[in-house]
């Protein structure tokens, strides 16, 4: 993991996150595979990154394995869609999507939002109603991470009010 994945959790620490370890194996799950490197080692970096209320937390590598039964899953933002979808077209487009965006972080924190790694490797952030609707807040996933190491001006107004909004 390179420094800027470990100071911008060091930040959000700062912010008053809480982080775990990172959890033991390297086995990948399956919701990973094709990821990119940058989000594989993100991702397994922390076994547990979220906000002081719980109401916003990065996915980790369990997460992306787990599907809980209380609580959401790693893609229950594209089931709450694909629910909503009143036709088969409406699901198809759904899916498609969501076959080019995984999510990294969710937030259930006043809305429901979340920041996703776009298959070209810019990171988008969407929210309902429209949760495919979504808007990119950084050009890749390290320049998103730089940009919390150092809570610059060049952090996206999304991305501070999703992590750092009381």
């Amino acid at each position: 993991m390179g420094n800027a994945a470990v100071d911008a959790i060091a930040r959000l620490e700062r912010a008053g996150w809480s982080v775990d370890p990172p959890p033991p194996g390297t086995e990948l799950p399956s919701a990973l595979a094709g990821a990119s490197e940058a989000l594989t080692a993100w991702a397994s970096s922390f076994s547990a990154l979220s906000s002081s209320d719980d109401a916003v937390w990065f996915l980790s590598r369990n997460d992306y394995a787990a599907q809980p039964e209380d609580g959401f899953a790693w893609n229950a933002f594209e089931t709450l869609s694909l629910e909503a979808a009143g036709t088969a077209r409406e699901a198809a487009e759904i899916s498609e999507y969501w076959r080019a965006h995984r999510p990294v972080l969710l937030s259930v924190r006043d809305h429901y939002a979340y920041l996703a790694e776009r298959s070209d490797g810019a990171i988008v952030h969407g929210s309902e109603p429209e949760f495919e609707e979504s808007t990119v807040v950084a050009a890749n996933l390290g320049e998103l991470l730089g940009s919390l190491a150092d809570r610059t001006p060049d952090t996206h107004p999304l991305v501070e009010q999703l992590l750092f909004a009381p």
